[in-house]
């Protein structure tokens, strides 16, 4: 790194819009050659591809097509939340199609994110394909929805102090992706290797891993690269660069997602730069915003002829975006495995030899948990051609598969340094080796060091043999003049081997005159430790491979752990059956693969599948589709997500997820757990005590056998208890539950529910609004919650509480307790020995047969004994009171109260306040206590003395002398008993004469 006057950074020759020149090492070149490259190539316009969509450019965005169905990712996520940073020459902040998504709150407070000038354009197209807003103008982006901020790294970081230039990459750490649509020349420049860790990309690069480690809360953030525009150069061809991106010192860093383009076909574009360190390719979008007005590249706000690697970069930037809303638990280094492990074939077809501005073939390494055999590989694109559809949905369920596997890195350096350098002779070869004994590390990616020198660099190829015996081309004739130095290249196309075996450097001089020396090579491996639990994946390109590589028809597994088959990025519909040691899987009804081994685990695709389980721990996840999944024997996870689906647990302790759609769940046997998730959905417990939960929609949820319980949570939804002592709660809105045999509790919390207790001593719990609860057989416990109730008892001794609203309890048929709360309620006992409780409000009381106890209590009631020998308590207030049939009770308490006895013979006491009693039929008792009030017996019977007028609870009067002498006074309509204490009881229609001691009880 170079420092000017005063500490100030100087202008690093690297940061030169998409591709920067300058000249190899010890070499001069033109000063024409150091001026900055055009960013974007000018394209051809395609012919569109896409249906027209919501904007009026998106029928010319012609990389829609390319990117695997992502309208069908669009229907779910959009990059809503997710924060990019756009380090370019600036952004357009104010432009049209970015106003909406830009976030300036993010910015560095060191670095502006304007364009300096109107001809910076590069960094408003950038960001436009990655998020362009669906704002009803110009184009769409990747990830509509996401969060852009702009950094101006290319025009305005070469002025800053060293230490706020490499900020620039460390603070990166508080956006979730930076897009990086710019890079060095790729010529193994002297300050451009990573593994230089004074230089300056050495510097960069370890504030980029500083991002990477802190980035997202610790997961990193997600950096994206592209890998340059020097391929089929005629000029550069001269000067000994023909394209190979590892001489970009950042492309071979890890944390980078180095990016290829293709062009409208999903070929290889004639300018994208080749290596071992392409992760994926994608379609070089030309079809972009631009600046506003005549600023930028045209004269107008839209685009249609950007390009370059430059134009691939930010469409796979859009595509992280929509993985990391769809799964924000994603580590960098998934993010990386996704895209290389859902990305298409293109191009070429695997099995032929190179065609177009292809520089070889497509070869599959020594892996084995990829389309039944090894991950397929291309110079030019990477693992493939980024696949939108399927990297969402297999982020969807990574984490699941793969839990906690980013945070848990592992990694080994090994080397071979002789003592004495290797010749490397003219027509020569020169080899080092290196052998690695134990596999203990599943690569993501290798770091390969090498240390030569040579007379003529241009005569040079560096070839690095893997154990798998993978030919990984690191050095293809590259450069001029001479070269003494050594150089960190990046492996990331040897993912899913181990680092077992020898590892073989071969150098060869391909030309006369000049030698060199061979000095050292080191291997670092990086990626995580091998564990047993492998992860299958099987993509819409099988058959394809399968027909060129026939091995891939059988899948073995043996060496334990808890396994997945991952069909995720599947679009067909999949069949697969798990046998506990074999299984089969067949697609839209051809044979795929045969399995041997012991498989657990299965995630779905995009189809109607259908998984079967086996007796081992199985985790099934059906995707979308309709699919159908079967646990089979053992403890198994079962999970629906989209569509309509269908779950059976079988045996063992299972739980089963039903997710969106209508779907049917049955637990079988054991205790199971049950959630239905969104739609409308059917459970059945079945044997054991399970869980069962309906989530949203309105469900269908039987408990069956076992003590259960059951959740309807939203939705209109129907409970069924079944045998067993359940517990039953409906959730939000209006529920039908059915507690069924056993001893149950039945909860109807919010929304007007109807609650059946079934045989059984039941508890039932009406919640709010206006409930219907029915204890039905059992001795239960009822109670009405808030809202307007109706509680119907049944047989058995119940228990039954309106609590508030207006309620009506009906006790029916057993001895039972109603208890109406607060507010005007009705309780009718109905048979059996009934005790009834107005509590506060208008309450009307009816004890029906049996022998009753009532109690009006809070103001002013009804109550009505009914049949039967009952016990009437008005309480406070003034209460309506009849005894109906059979020898009651009747006691007003305080109040001004009406009293009836009705048939029978009965005793009614007034208690306090003016009350009028009436007998009515038979021989009834009137009992008397002091402070009385005004009361009047309107209907004594004075005939035959059966009558009585109790009132040895008056302390005033001392006996029947006292009361005939002192207490008796005629009226005019009848009789007056006073206390001298201003209480009097008026016998109407009486005189005194007709009143006896026999009509008084002292």
């Amino acid at each position: 790194m170079r420092q000017g006057r005063g500490g100030t950074l100087a202008r690093p020759r690297n940061i030169l819009k998409l591709r920067g020149i300058f000249p190899l090492r010890q070499g001069t070149w033109p000063a024409a050659v150091n001026r900055r490259r055009v960013a974007s190539g000018r394209l051809p316009l395609p012919e569109p591809t896409m249906p027209t969509g919501r904007n009026p450019l998106y029928a010319q965005q012609w990389h829609f097509s390319l990117l695997g169905g992502i309208e069908d990712v669009w229907q779910d996520y959009t990059g809503a939340g997710i924060r990019i940073a756009v380090f370019d020459e600036g952004v357009e902040a104010g432009q049209a199609d970015l106003a909406a998504n830009y976030d300036a709150s993010l910015e560095y407070d060191f670095l502006d994110g304007a364009p300096d000038s109107a001809s910076n354009g590069h960094g408003t197209a950038v960001a436009a394909i990655i998020a362009a807003a669906d704002n009803g103008s110009g184009g769409l982006g990747v990830a509509y929805g996401a969060r852009l901020t702009s950094v101006d790294y290319i025009n305005d970081a070469v002025w800053l102090e060293a230490s706020d230039y490499f900020r620039i990459f460390s603070e990166a750490a508080r956006f979730d992706i930076v897009n990086n649509s710019w890079g060095n020349l790729s010529a193994f420049s002297n300050y451009g290797d990573i593994g230089d860790a004074e230089g300056q990309i050495g510097q960069e690069a370890d504030a980029i891993r500083s991002a990477a480690d802190t980035g997202r809360r610790g997961l990193g953030t997600i950096f994206t690269k592209a890998a340059g525009n020097e391929a089929n150069d005629s000029y550069l061809s001269v000067m000994g660069l023909h394209g190979n991106g590892h001489g970009d010192g950042l492309n071979n860093l890890h944390e980078m997602i180095v990016v290829a383009a293709t062009d409208t076909r999903g070929n290889v574009a004639s300018y994208s730069n080749w290596g071992h360190n392409i992760l994926v390719a994608a379609p070089a979008a030309a079809v972009t915003s631009d600046m506003t007005g005549t600023a930028g590249y045209s004269s107008g706000d839209t685009l249609t002829t950007f390009g370059g690697t430059s134009a691939a970069t930010p469409v796979v930037s859009g595509v992280a975006a929509l993985m990391l809303e769809a799964n924000r638990q994603l580590h960098w280094t998934d993010v990386q495995n996704i895209l290389a492990s859902s990305a298409r074939q293109t191009g070429s077809d695997f099995g032929d030899g190179a065609s177009g501005y292809e520089v070889s073939s497509w070869f599959s390494n020594g892996a084995s948990t990829w389309n039944g055999g090894g991950m397929t590989y291309h110079v030019n694109y990477g693992y493939g051609m980024i696949d939108a559809r399927a990297a969402v949905r297999m982020a969807e369920v990574w984490t699941l598969m793969s839990p906690g596997s980013g945070k848990v890195q592992a990694s080994q350096t090994v080397a071979s340094i002789p003592d004495t350098p290797i010749l490397l002779e003219d027509m020569g070869t020169a080899e080092l080796s290196v052998t690695v004994e134990a596999g203990d590390i599943l690569l993501d990616h290798v770091y390969v060091e090498v240390d030569m020198k040579h007379t003529w660099i241009q005569d040079v190829t560096l070839v690095l043999y893997a154990p798998d015996g993978s030919e990984v081309d690191l050095l293809a004739r590259d450069g001029r003049n001479s070269y003494d130095a050594d150089w960190t290249f990046g492996v990331t196309s040897l993912r899913g081997i181990t680092q077992a075996g020898t590892w073989r450097l071969v150098a060869t001089d391909h030309a006369e005159r000049d030698s060199g020396l061979l000095r050292g090579l080191s291997l670092t491996f990086e990626g995580h430790r091998t564990s047993g639990n492998d992860i299958y994946t099987f993509t819409d390109d099988f058959l394809a491979l399968k027909s060129v590589e026939g091995s891939r028809g059988s899948l073995s597994d043996d060496n334990g752990g808890s396994d997945w088959i991952n069909l995720a990025a599947l679009s067909g519909n999949a069949q697969m059956t798990l046998r506990d040691s074999a299984g089969t899987l067949r697609v839209d009804g051809q044979s795929w693969s045969t399995l041997s081994g012991s498989f657990e685990n299965v995630a779905g695709g995009d189809g109607n599948d259908t998984i079967s389980g086996n007796g081992l721990a199985n985790h099934l996840l059906g995707g979308r589709g309709a699919d159908i999944m079967a646990g089979g024997a053992g403890n198994d996870s079962l999970k629906g997500a989209g569509d309509n689906d269908s779950l059976s647990g079988d045996a063992g302790t299972d739980q089963l997820l039903g997710g969106s759609g209508d779907d049917t769940m049955d637990g079988g046997a054991d205790a199971d757990e049950l959630r239905g998730g969104w739609g409308n959905d059917v459970g059945w417990g079945s044997d054991g005590n399970d869980l069962v939960m309906g989530n949203v929609g309105d469900d269908r949820m039987y408990g069956d056998a076992g003590d259960d319980s059951i959740t309807g949570d939203g939705g209109m939804d129907t409970l069924y208890g079944g045998a067993g002592n359940d517990v039953l709660n409906g959730g939000r809105h209006s529920d039908t539950v059915y507690g069924g045999t056993g001893q149950d509790r039945l909860v109807g919390e919010q929304g007007f529910d109807h609650l059946f207790g079934g045989s059984g001593d039941d508890s039932l719990f009406g919640g709010s609004e206006n409930d219907w609860l029915h204890g039905d057989l059992g001795a239960d416990l009822l109670l009405g919650g808030t809202g307007q109730d109706r509680l119907f008892g049944g047989a058995g001794r119940d228990v039954m509480k309106g609590e508030g609203g207006y309620d009506r309890l009906e006790g029916g048929s057993g001895d039972d307790l109603l208890d109406g709360g607060k507010q005007a309620d009705n309780l009718l006992g109905g048979q059996g020995q009934d005790s009834l409780y107005g509590r506060d409000g208008l309450d009307r009381l009816f004890g029906g047969s049996g022998d009753d106890l009532l109690f009006g209590e809070a103001t002013g009631d009804g109550l009505f004994g009914e049949a039967g020998h009952d016990r009437l308590y008005g309480g406070t207030g003034g209460d309506n009171m009849f005894g109906g049939s059979g020898n009651d009770l009747v006691d007003g308490g305080s109040g001004d109260d009406r009293i009836s006895g009705g048939a029978g013979f009965d005793t009614l006491r007034g208690g306090a306040g003016n009350d009028l009693l009436r007998g009515n039929f038979n021989a009834d008792t009137f009992v008397f206590e002091n402070g009385f009030g005004q009361d009047t017996i309107g209907d004594f019977d004075v005939t035959g003395g059966l009558e009585k007028i109790d009132l040895r609870g008056v302390d005033a009067i001392t006996d029947l002398e006292d009361l005939f002498a002192n207490h008796l006074e005629e009226t005019l309509t009848g009789v007056a008993i006073t206390d001298g204490e201003g209480n009097r009881i008026l016998v109407s229609g009486v005189h005194v004469h007709e009143l006896t001691s026999a009509h008084f009880i002292l």
